[in-house]
């Protein structure tokens, strides 16, 4: 597995390159998320993506929400602007956390070698992009469609490009984790702005799978305001990431003793001295 200190420091080249006058684009999008324990979720929204210098920022029109990816501060936000609250991880964060969760999963697998439960672990794995060796990655291109394949069958990206228009966009997740690097050194060979099709990347500890359509994108800077967060928002835990926060404890003000717990307590006394 690539170290975290790739990942905090990879940016592509096309990322660079189509984001260095800036890119807004509008989509619709059908998001399925798949958990640590493989719970699915399903969303169908329109989304506006802004990219510029490496920084990314996704736009929910349909529910509000906001993801920044902040190269420049390694920092990445999700904010909920009706709830009032923001999330915010530093990239280093994120992949020991990820690190730890991959870990347990693979002390589990060898624990239980030659059975059904860790060839299921090891599917686990790999849809994380959590290889034991350097996975096999390849671009096929067949007009205008494009896809990457990880060992021959794990589709990353499925997609129609647009050659006329700026590509880069999700290269700019690179930084956070969202792709393996063999898989990110093709995204910048797609050749365009893919505009229609599948796309499986990472995101914290979820498993994402979008189907998406671009229906405009305007070359140019977005406004600086795009990268940063709303004003006001309170800073909570991302929920589902990370340790659970440590609770305390403590004796009820009200609490009164029973017999039991009195025959408890004088069994633990020393017995009487015996007098003479």
């Amino acid at each position: 597995m690539k170290t975290a200190g790739l990942l905090l420091t990879i940016l592509l080249p096309a990322a660079q390159d189509g984001a260095g006058d800036g890119l807004t684009v509008e989509r619709s999008v059908k998001v399925t998320t798949l958990d640590w324990l493989g719970r699915r979720r399903e969303i169908h929204r329109k989304e506006t993506v802004f990219l510029q210098g490496g920084n990314l920022a996704v736009v929910d029109r349909t529910f509000g929400g906001r993801l920044v990816v902040r190269p420049d501060l390694k920092l990445l936000w999700k904010a909920d602007p009706l709830a009032g609250e923001y999330s915010e991880l530093a990239f280093d964060e994120i992949a020991a956390v990820r690190k730890k969760a991959f870990d347990e999963v693979r002390a589990a697998r060898a624990r239980v070698p030659g059975t059904p439960e860790e060839r299921e672990l090891e599917a686990l794995l790999e849809g994380f992009d959590q290889f034991a060796a350097e996975p096999r990655v390849e671009l096929k291109a067949e007009g205008a469609r494009r896809e990457v394949l990880v060992n021959g069958d794990r589709v990353r990206i499925s997609a129609e490009v647009d050659p006329a228009r700026k590509g880069g966009v999700w290269e700019a997740l690179v930084p956070a984790g969202a792709f393996h690097p063999a898989v990110a050194a093709k995204l910048k060979d797609l050749g365009g702005l893919p505009v229609k099709g599948t796309l499986r990347y990472v995101l914290f500890l979820e498993r994402v799978i979008e189907e998406f359509e671009v229906t405009a994108s305007k070359p140019g800077p977005p406004a600086a305001t795009e990268f940063e967060l709303p004003k006001g928002l309170k800073k909570v835990p991302l929920a589902g990431f990370g340790p659970p926060s440590e609770r305390a404890f403590t004796k009820p003000k009200q609490f009164q003793k029973g017999f039991r717990e009195d025959d408890l307590d004088r069994s633990k006394e020393p017995p009487p001295e015996k007098k003479p």
